[in-house]
Formats: C-alpha cells, structure tokens, sequence
C-alpha cells in the first residue's frame, strides 16, 4: 500500500491540474477553452479580481501580454499554423500585426483591428459577442468567440483589447519599419511623416498592389493561365502559386509572401532576380522601380489586405 505523504499529495494535485487544463484547452474546435492559468492561478486576464479592470491591469494593454495570454494561447488554437481558420492567424504578435488595417473575413465592410477605434474593430465584436449598438443592432455574424464551447474572455482581457486598439496598436507601429529605416507605416494604411525629409509614406492594400503590380503575373500564376508558354514550356500556375486578385491569403502564407520580411518572400526574390532568365515576370519586361516600390512597402508593412 502506497503511503502519501504531504509533497506526494501536492505532485499528485499538480498533475491532475494539468492534466486538467490539457483537456479544458482541447475541448471544440474553439481556439482553446478561454479557460488557461495564469502564474497566480487566475483565468487568463482576470488578473486577481475578474471584471473589467481597464487596461491598467498589471500592463496588459500591449501587445506582449495580450500575445502571451490571449491571441497566442487561446485564438491561435483555431486561428493559428498553415491553415488558419476562415485563414485569420493570431498565432504570433507578426501575425496580430497583420490584423490591423485588414478587412474583417466576416464582414467585409469593417476591419479585424480598426487602429484607435475599438468599437469599430470586428474582433472587439466577435469577443463580446455583439456591437455596441447591442446583439440585434449590431449582430455579429458567426459565433462569439472564443468558439467551440469555450468560456468568454474575462471582461478584463476584452478592456485590455480595447485600451491596446484604442492606444493605436503602438507595437504593430513599431513592427512596420520603413526600408530607410527612417520611420515606419501604420498597418492601417495611415501615413506617418519621415522625420527627416517631411515626405509620407502609405502602405498599399492587397487590390492596390495586385493592379499596379502584379496583374501580368496571372498570365501563368492562375488556374485559367493565358500565356502560350504554358504547358509547353513548363505547367501552370508554376509551382502551384497561383497570384490572382481573390487569393490574398494563398498569396501571403509566409512563404510567397512573409509580411514584413522581404528576403523570406518568395515572390519578392524572384521579382528582384539578377538573372533575367530566372527574373519574374517570365518573357515580360522586368518590373518597373514603381512597381517594386510598391511591392517593397506593402510587404515591409505587413502584406495588409
């Protein structure tokens, strides 16, 4: 017979709550259970009291936290790894970033993060459930998340969204830094001044980039390809990339196109290649500078929709 002592107890108890965390986080296809601990045992983001604690809150109105407790171990459940759901990824603050300034996969009218405009940001509306106007004015479509049966975010974590939307999602700022380095671009599209110059910059959404810089790429990257080239000389779309205007998100997957990252975007490689016979577009001029500054811009901003 198996004594146990004091310490076993405490093991056995850890174990368990483990264990039971281990099936409350697999529980639906909801990104996660919205039910994780925290270092003090609380749910995540409800700090030591629950209830709305404003984005005072230990700091939790930044990016760091709300990555490390909220999109990351909760959202990127569903919403994370190569096929996100509905393709919405929180799974790294780079991806969050790439939320600000797009178009809500729901609702198309409004964006997943409106900087500065909290109650106008999709995903405030889709955590509590509704709009500000309230569930039948403003109805949400979907299902409130976290999804799957998960509890709802504590009223706190959702105020710490709020306060970093409404701050204007500083760190995403910072993520987005011009090619001189001299400033750097909103991924709202919001302009920000060169401090020393005084000029402007503006990231580019996904249609701007794809009409003035990438249409002559469907010529072969498409499932309807109309150069003579292929089939012939090679099978379309080349690789399986297909570069048309209504596939943003096979187009910007991390690997054509990683949002700010130029040297590990494929499709920014091959349009800069030194080899002509290798350069992109194929038995086409060589874009124009314009048009790779636009391309260069749009993908250090964070490939915004």
């Amino acid at each position: 017979m198996t004594t146990h002592t004091p310490k076993n107890i405490h093991n056995l108890c850890d174990r368990l709550l483990i264990c039971l965390a281990t099936v409350l986080l697999l529980a639906g296809c909801g990104p996660g259970s919205g039910q994780g601990l925290d270092e003090n045992g609380n749910l995540l983001g409800s700090g030591s009291g629950g209830g709305g604690g404003g984005g005072g809150g230990g700091g939790g109105a930044t990016l760091d936290w709300l990555q490390g407790n909220v999109f990351g171990p909760i959202c990127s459940f569903c919403h994370g790894g190569a096929q996100p759901s509905f393709g919405l990824n929180w799974s790294t603050e780079l991806n969050t970033c790439s939320n600000v300034g797009r178009a809500s996969t729901w609702e198309s009218s409004m964006m997943e993060i409106d900087s500065g405009n909290p109650d106008m940001s999709y995903v405030i509306w889709k955590l509590e459930g509704a709009g500000p106007g309230g569930p039948n004015i403003d109805p949400i479509q979907g299902d409130q998340m976290p999804a799957g049966g998960a509890s709802a975010l504590t009223a706190e974590a959702i105020q710490n969204i709020r306060d970093w939307i409404a701050d204007g999602t500083p760190e995403c700022l910072a993520l987005a830094p011009r090619a001189d380095d001299s400033t750097a671009t909103r991924l709202d599209g919001s302009e920000v001044a060169d401090s020393e110059s005084g000029k402007t910059y503006t990231a580019g959404s996904w249609m701007n980039v794809w009409n003035d810089s990438l249409q002559v790429c469907t010529s072969c990257h498409s499932l309807t390809p109309s150069s003579p080239r292929c089939s012939v000389d090679f099978e379309c779309p080349p690789n399986g990339v297909v570069l048309t205007a209504d596939n943003y998100f096979g187009v910007v997957d991390g690997n054509t196109v990683a949002p700010f990252d130029l040297s590990r975007s494929n499709l920014w490689n091959r349009v800069t290649e030194e080899n002509a016979e290798k350069r992109m577009p194929l038995g086409y001029e060589a874009l124009t500078q314009v048009q790779l500054d636009t391309i260069q811009s749009w993908i250090e901003a964070g490939a915004p929709f």
